[in-house]
């Protein structure tokens, strides 16, 4: 850390495209080789934010304090739009794996999902990160990935209710509790109490930001519309599918 030109400015610009998405974990590790001994660990957890930390509090501690008090405010150390697709398009190219992605992605996640250092470029992206991919990491797949580019790629011009119903469907599992649910309301079996509680415990968050109800479903008016029509749930999904 103590090579001209590559200490505290080449440290923070490093970390920070790390936090964004810009930089893969290899691509980082490629990046610093014969400054820090920096090596992906599989299965378990690597953190090559703690690694860079302690190489700067070592050589650098006046500017290791000033870094801690900036990453806990400052705008860019969250994912943003465009490095969640980079980090999805190196999993898709097979220049990462899945557990470098995952590290990547929920690194931000503190306490449980309860609060993050960073703040995202939007709240659909945040949710992704701190809250879907913890929870369905299990049941993602090639085809899912691919088609959650798409959706993140317009996560900012997508309403939240919207987003997160996008994201479901693109898990069989998911898309199939929906498609029986709505099926049964659009036939007249549900009510729309029943509709707020089934969407309430299916995609609400105990954090206030990350609430669904009832309102948050932004599809209410056309699923209205589809049980006086008894339209076709399929149709109707397909309308969700952003």
């Amino acid at each position: 850390m103590t090579s001209p030109g590559k200490q505290y400015p080449f440290f923070h610009d490093m970390i920070i495209s790390w936090f964004q998405g810009k930089l893969t974990t290899r691509e980082m590790i490629a990046n610093t080789a014969g400054i820090l001994q920096l090596e992906p660990h599989e299965p378990g957890f690597s953190d090559p934010v703690a690694l860079f930390e302690t190489a700067l509090e070592e050589y650098h501690p006046d500017y290791f304090f000033e870094w801690l008090d900036y990453k806990q405010y400052a705008r860019d150390t969250a994912p943003v739009v465009a490095g969640l697709i980079h980090q999805l398009t190196a999993l898709l190219a097979g220049e990462q794996s899945q557990h470098e992605f995952m590290e990547w992605a929920t690194w931000h996640n503190m306490d449980g999902g309860e609060t993050t250092a960073g703040v995202f470029e939007n709240r659909n992206i945040e949710y992704f990160c701190l809250i879907f991919l913890p929870l369905h990491y299990q049941q993602m797949d090639t085809t899912f990935y691919q088609q959650a580019i798409n959706i993140i790629a317009r996560s900012a011009d997508t309403s939240y209710g919207a987003f997160v119903i996008a994201l479901h469907l693109l898990l069989e599992k998911e898309y199939k509790s929906l498609y029986y649910f709505l099926t049964a309301y659009i036939e007249g079996h549900k009510t729309d109490a029943e509709l707020n509680q089934y969407l309430e415990k299916k995609f609400s968050h105990k954090l206030p930001e990350f609430r669904y109800d009832i309102r948050t479903f932004p599809y209410l008016d056309a699923l209205h519309a589809a049980r006086e029509t008894k339209s076709s749930t399929s149709a109707f999904m397909q309308l969700m599918a952003v």
